[in-house]
């Protein structure tokens, strides 16, 4: 397919080295380039350096569902845009396309805005994660979990208790998942509002989960309009999620229709894969080569 969208891959990540050049590999060609932001508290890849179209940006720490995650998404936005692509693909390191690359080209070449977001919260639980109150400095999900971090989730939970709850600024919330494709004029738009509104980057600094919230919320209070869902396949089935993609989901990639995770469009993507899945890949490639 003849083919003239440029495309920037804003990439987060901090481990599984060896698959990311595994991902990059798969979506290189000619009309992308990969902007990478690798977690801090990781060490650089090694591995890369025969692209002549991978940058890596400015480092930051990270911390899982703090607003460090959404910072460095931003930074990725910011650095991109400079050089003015049409389309602008989120996704992580531990990522990996499903179909073959024409299949995207013909998507975005249709228009539109690839991200799922809907009015509202899914629970008051995830009400929750922008009124409380958060740090953004330690990694939740550790096991055996230090004093210190154990004395700062009481803290946490004293200064949702006895603080006053922070007020939205904004009219309508809206929710969805941290993964999108989006044009150029949209991220545009973002980084302009956010720079003419610095509250909201105010309100977020000490949520929860925030890149699930802010962008939609932004998107959804705007004149963006033709949104199509995103095109990232996750398996939720496990708890805590997400499951690690494995040869059980290759029947579902057998299909011509993989359902996102909202079930609003096809997917592209999936994840997330482990570091030691090599036979996978290829399996994967070899129904990329089949499946339109």
């Amino acid at each position: 397919m003849q083919n003239n969208i440029k495309i920037a891959y804003l990439i987060t990540a901090y481990h599984n080295f060896d698959h990311l050049k595994k991902l990059i590999e798969a979506l290189n060609d000619s009309n992308v380039f990969f902007y990478l932001h690798i977690d801090k508290n990781s060490l650089l890849p090694t591995n890369l350096n025969e692209f002549d179209n991978v940058q890596f940006i400015k480092r930051s720490k990270v911390w899982w569902a703090g607003w460090s995650h959404q910072k460095a998404i931003l930074n990725l936005m910011l650095e991109a845009v400079k050089a003015n692509y049409d389309y602008y693909a989120l996704i992580s390191g531990s990522d990996y396309p499903i179909k073959n690359n024409d299949y995207l080209y013909s998507q975005l070449k249709q228009g539109g805005e690839f991200i799922s977001i809907k009015e509202g919260f899914p629970s008051e639980m995830k009400k929750g994660w922008v009124t409380n109150f958060y740090f953004d400095l330690f990694y939740r999900r550790k096991p055996n979990k230090p004093i210190w971090i154990k004395v700062l989730l009481k803290l946490e939970k004293k200064i949702s208790l006895y603080f006053p709850k922070k007020k939205f600024p904004f009219k309508k919330v809206f929710f969805g998942p941290t993964w999108w494709v989006l044009s150029h004029s949209s991220i545009v738009y973002i980084l302009d509002f956010l720079d003419s509104n610095p509250k909201y980057e105010k309100f977020f600094k000490n949520s929860y989960c925030s890149e699930e919230i802010l962008i939609p919320t932004i998107i959804g209070n705007s004149n963006i309009s033709n949104l199509k869902g995103n095109l990232t396949y996750v398996d939720w089935s496990v708890h805590p999620g997400p499951a690690y993609i494995s040869e059980r989901h290759l029947e579902v990639f057998k299909s011509n229709y993989v359902s996102n995770e909202i079930g609003d469009n096809q997917a592209f993507f999936a994840r997330k894969f482990k570091n030691d899945s090599p036979e996978l890949l290829q399996q994967i490639d070899n129904l990329r080569s089949q499946v339109p």
